[in-house]
């Protein structure tokens, strides 16, 4: 079985990898221990709101990677599509 490892060709792609690994990061224990902390804001304990923001933050990045990615695909058609015949 071969493995493939699929890179970011563009700077956009590179772009959102980046923003994901730093997303990743941010939700990781010795981050989350920064925020971890008897504050509430708005309401919220500090933890809480940081989870939201984690959360939120996620879902924008998936747009925007949705958004930019998708544009990106459609102009350039140097991915082969499902129907093409495959060699093995």
């Amino acid at each position: 079985m071969r493995q493939r490892l699929i890179l970011p060709r563009t700077r956009r792609a590179r772009g959102l990898l980046l923003a994901f690994l730093l997303l990743l990061a941010a939700g990781c224990w010795p981050v989350i221990m920064l925020f971890n902390r008897p504050v509430v804001v708005a309401g919220l304990p500090l933890m809480a709101l940081w989870s939201y923001v984690i959360v939120f933050a996620s879902v924008a990045l998936m747009a925007l990677g949705n958004r930019l990615l998708t544009r990106e695909t459609t102009q350039d058609e140097h991915y082969p599509s499902s129907e093409e015949s495959r060699k093995p």
